[in-house]
């Protein structure tokens, strides 16, 4: 008698553990996406943006250079556009500039921990779907009338299913947070370059 192995059959036997792996791989493709739309729209280069503001910076026009950082919109704009504003209101500048620096690297880090934590339990619960399957494949074993060894080992067979799923996600999650966090370093160095620069120009 054969026992054929299919992925419905697996997903049956992963049970409850499956369908929560799921639910975590959809949320960990939906940061990654809803992430990585922000980090484009939010985030230039720094030389683009200074690029951009050149002309107004060796004019010093500095309020034509605001309105600039308003339409520029990104991280880099938006602290050169804090130290303007302390720089008019005669503030310190360099905690102006920090200070919108974590404002704006704290929007970025957004749901980020939501992946380092998807990448921390999806193994756990991926093994504990695999002990519930193969508990479930020795009380067939107990139950059934014949198959012996082969109804069992088609068991354990679906039932590891459900580790390599939780594998596979926090996989996954774990290189979209470091892609990230990594991305993150980089951003911050770049501010911090910003923020050195414009205290020359302006301090």
């Amino acid at each position: 008698m054969t026992h054929d192995f299919t992925l419905f059959q697996a997903l049956l036997k992963g049970g409850w553990t499956i369908g929560l792996l799921i639910i975590m791989s959809i949320v960990v493709f939906a940061v990654l996406y809803e992430r990585w739309n922000f980090y484009r729209s939010h985030f230039k280069k720094r030389e683009d943006v200074m690029a951009g503001l050149e002309p107004f910076l060796n004019r010093k026009s500095f309020q034509e250079c605001v309105e600039a950082c308003d339409r520029n919109g990104t991280l880099l704009a938006k602290v050169v556009e804090a130290g303007l504003k302390a720089k008019a209101e005669k503030t310190d500048l360099t905690q102006a500039m920090e200070r919108e620096a974590k404002i704006q690297l704290l929007r970025l880090e957004a749901r980020l921990p939501l992946l380092a934590t998807i990448g921390s339990i999806a193994p756990f619960v991926g093994l504990f779907g695999t002990v519930l399957g193969i508990i479930q494949a020795f009380q067939d074993l107990a139950l059934a009338n014949a198959g012996g060894a082969a109804v069992v080992s088609k068991g354990i067979a679906e039932a590891l299913f459900a580790t390599a799923t939780g594998l596979f996600v926090a996989i996954t999650a774990v290189f979209i947070y470091n892609w990230f966090q990594a991305k993150l370093n980089e951003i911050s160095q770049e501010a911090e370059i910003v923020i050195s620069e414009m205290n020359e120009r302006l301090g």
